[in-house]
């Protein structure tokens, strides 16, 4: 449950333990606003809980909140400054679902309401965005069947299923993303065995193209997170 927090002004000391979160979870996703950070599902056993962390009080144990409408883990997350998103995970051993669920800031305590879903089925991808569209790329479907696909969840309509785009350079299961206003950058992937450093970078303006090969990272990567 331990939560580290990185000091962006002076990154290079260790982190500062802070949190912690309201129980212990493996493979959960998180994202949030300049506020609060949600930390949603995980597995062993798998959980639909939602955590919440106040920035302005981060010692404190998170409070729990959401949930989501369905307990899984692997799943990946992002949003924009209102609404929370979180995508795919696995329900079960091997499986994987298409599921959306969107937490509303402002009223976080209700279930999450479920949205989307996704253009397929896909656990253990990553996920970016901007204040418009967010975007899953890679992962696997139902094991093994790792993926390249990026589907783009628009959130002036985010009940629809969302479109495919991209798609990422090549296919990456157990891979993470980030970005700004502009770009995503999905980097690492592969197995414990034959991890990768390739970082794939999403153009917003464009995103119907292939990705295009950035970095690569210093290391190769297995299963990170961004």
């Amino acid at each position: 449950s331990t939560v580290d927090r990185v000091d962006y002004s002076n990154d290079t000391p260790t982190m500062s333990p802070k949190g912690p979160l309201s129980s212990a979870k493996n493979f959960p996703t998180a994202t949030g606003n300049a506020s609060y950070g949600y930390f949603g599902g995980g597995g062993d056993p798998l959980v639909s809980t939602v955590d919440r962390i106040d920035y302005s009080n981060d010692t404190a144990t998170a409070v729990a909140k959401g949930p989501l409408t369905v307990a899984r883990s692997m799943l990946a997350a992002t949003g924009n400054a209102s609404h929370g998103y979180f995508g795919g995970g696995s329900p079960s051993p091997g499986n994987a679902t298409s599921t959306v669920d969107r937490l509303d800031y402002s009223n976080d305590t209700p279930t999450a309401t479920a949205k989307g879903p996704l253009s397929a089925v896909k656990y253990v991808a990553g996920a970016a965005g901007n204040n418009d569209y967010g975007y899953w790329g890679g992962g696997e479907a139902n094991y093994p069947n790792p993926s390249s696909l990026v589907s783009r969840v628009d959130y002036g309509n985010d009940t629809a299923t969302a479109v495919s785009k991209g798609p990422l350079s090549v296919v990456k299961p157990y891979t993470s993303a980030t970005g700004n206003a502009n770009y995503g950058y999905w980097g690492g992937s592969g197995s414990n065995v034959t991890p990768t450093s390739i970082v794939d970078r999403v153009d917003y303006g464009n995103d119907t193209a292939t990705a295009v090969v950035k970095g690569p990272l210093c290391v190769a990567a297995y299963a990170p997170t961004a």
